[in-house]
C-alpha cells in the first residue's frame, strides 16, 4: 500500500490558500486513481510545530541510551513528525514562498526532521562530507505560490528564488534525491490578472496529471508483485531456452556470434532467440549503444540503474560480471546493486537522472532535466539515457517472461532476492 504524507505550510486559511487548494487537488485525484492509499495529514501552518532550542539540541544530540525523561519527552514530537515521514512513499507539500524564501513554520519542521542518528548519520571519518542520509527512495511534490513571477532557473528573478535551493538542500532529510523532487507552482499571485488567471489553470492541469502519474505508478507496482507469483509456473514452461541444433535459422548466426565472443552462449540470447527479430534487435541496439560518447562506467550506470529498477536478477548478475571486466570501479558496482549513491558526483547524477528517465516513463521535468546538464552532461546524454533505458527493457522483460536461469558464469555476482524485491 502507498502512502502519501501531505504537508500543508501556508499560514492562509483554507479558503484563501493557494497551496492547499492544490494539495487537495493532489490528494483527491491520486486517491479517487488509487482508493486504497493511505493519506497523513500534517498541517504546520494552522498547527506550527515549536521552535527548536537549547535543550531540544541539547537531548537530540545525547546518545538514546544516555537520555534523561525529560529529553525523550522534549524530542517526542520530533519522534512522530519523523514517523511519518518515514511510513511516507510521496511527500506532497505545500510550500508557499514568503519574502523569497520558506513560511517559518515549514522551517520549523524541518529542523524537528533533521535529527542525528534518525534521518541522518554523522561521521568525521568520511572527510569533508561526514553527513549521510538515512532514509532513501522517497518523492517529493512541491505545491507553491508566488507573488511575483520568473522565479526558475534562467528566470528574470532566479537570482532571489531562496525557497527552491533551500527545499532541494534539506531533501536528503526525507529521503528524497534532488532529481525526485517535482514543482509546481502559481505565479503573478500580487498582479491579479490574467497571467494569475492562467497560471492557475496551468498549476491546477500539472497537479492534476501528475497525481494521477504518481497513483498509476504505485498501482503498477503492487499489480507487478501481485500477479508475478501467480504467472510464475506458467510463463516459465512455455519459454525454451535454445541450442545452436534447436533455434531457428534467422537467430543461429546471431548465437554463433555471441558464442565465439563470450565463450559460452548466454542465456538470455537462447531464449530470445524463440523470437530472432527481439534477438537480432537486442544484439544491434547493445551494438549502437556501445558506440556513444559514454564512458564503460557511464554505459553499465545506465544499464544497471535500470536492471535494478526492473528487478531484474539475471541482468543484474550479467551486468555487475561485465562491469568488471570492463574496468568499472567497485564502488561504483557496489552502489548500483545497493542502490546507494555513487560518491562522484557527476555520476551520482547520471544514475539519478537513469532512475527518473525510468519511473517518470520519460516525462522528466524542466528542472530535473536542468539538474542533469548542470552536472556536466549535454543533451544528446539525455537522449542516450533513453537508448540505454529501451536497450535493458528487451532483456529485462524477457528475463521476467521466461525466468532466464543465470549462466554458470554469472552465478558468482547473484543478486541477492532481497534486493530484487526492493526494487520490485
Amino acid at each position: 500500500m502507498t502512502t502519501l504524507l501531505r504537508i500543508d505550510a501556508s499560514a492562509q486559511q483554507q479558503d484563501r490558500s493557494l497551496t492547499r487548494m492544490l494539495t487537495t487537488l493532489f490528494t483527491t485525484e491520486f486517491l479517487h486513481a488509487n482508493p486504497d492509499a493511505k493519506v497523513i495529514v500534517r498541517d504546520i501552518g494552522q498547527d506550527p510545530v515549536p521552535a527548536i532550542d537549547h535543550r531540544f539540541i541539547h537531548a537530540a544530540f545525547t546518545p538514546p541510551e544516555e537520555r534523561e525523561d525529560w529529553m525523550t519527552d522534549r524530542l517526542a514530537l520530533s519522534d512522530a513528525l519523523i514517523d511519518e515521514v518515514v511510513a511516507a512513499d510521496i511527500i506532497v507539500m505545500g510550500a508557499p514562498m514568503y519574502n523569497y524564501g520558506m513560511p517559518a513554520a515549514l522551517k520549523g519542521w524541518i529542523d524537528h526532521i533533521a535529527r542525528i542518528g534518525r534521518t541522518f548519520s554523522f561521521d568525521l571519518a568520511r572527510g569533508d562530507f561526514p553527513i549521510e542520509p538515512i532514509l532513501k527512495g522517497k518523492h517529493l511534490v512541491v505545491l507553491s505560490s508566488r507573488g511575483e513571477f520568473g522565479f526558475q532557473p534562467g528566470g528574470p528573478r532566479a537570482h532571489l528564488n531562496a525557497l527552491d535551493p533551500a527545499i532541494a538542500a534539506c531533501a536528503h532529510y526525507f529521503g528524497v534525491d534532488t532529481a525526485n523532487i517535482q514543482t509546481i507552482a502559481i505565479e503573478y499571485q500580487e498582479f491579479k490578472d490574467a497571467r494569475h488567471d492562467r497560471s492557475v489553470t496551468a498549476a491546477k492541469d500539472a497537479t492534476r496529471a501528475l497525481a494521477q502519474q504518481f497513483a498509476r505508478s504505485a498501482k503498477q507496482t503492487i499489480s507487478h508483485l501481485t500477479d508475478q507469483s501467480r504467472n510464475k509456473d506458467k510463463t516459465m514452461k512455455d519459454f525454451p531456452t535454445h541450442t545452436l541444433d534447436s533455434a531457428p535459422a534467422d537467430a543461429k548466426p546471431i548465437l554463433q556470434a555471441a558464442l565465439k565472443g563470450y565463450g559460452f552462449m548466454p542465456n538470455l540470447y537462447a531464449t530470445m532467440a524463440e523470437a530472432p527479430t527481439i534477438l537480432e534487435g537486442y544484439t544491434t541496439l547493445s551494438a549502437i549503444f556501445s558506440k556513444t560518447d559514454l564512458s564503460e562506467t557511464e554505459r553499465q550506470i545506465i544499464l544497471m540503474t535500470n536492471n535494478r529498477l526492473n528487478g531484474c536478477k539475471y541482468c543484474m548478475a550479467a551486468h555487475t560480471t561485465l562491469s568488471q571486466m570492463g574496468g568499472v570501479p567497485d564502488d561504483v558496482i557496489t552502489a548500483l546493486r545497493n542502490d546507494t549513491p555513487i560518491a562522484d558526483r557527476k555520476l551520482e547524477a547520471l544514475r539519478q537522472f537513469a532512475v527518473v528517465i525510468n519511473e517518470s516513463r520519460g516525462w522528466p521535468t524542466d528542472a530535473q532535466i536542468e539538474h542533469f546538464l548542470q552536472a556536466g552532461y549535454t543533451r544528446q546524454t539525455v537522449l542516450e539515457v533513453i537508448l540505454g533505458t529501451a536497450l535493458k527493457t528487451l532483456s529485462n522483460y524477457t528475463n521476467h517472461i521466461a525466468e532466464t536461469d543465470l549462466d554458470p558464469a554469472f552465478v558468482a555476482n547473484a543478486w541477492p532476492a532481497s534486493s530484487a524485491q526492493a526494487a520490485e
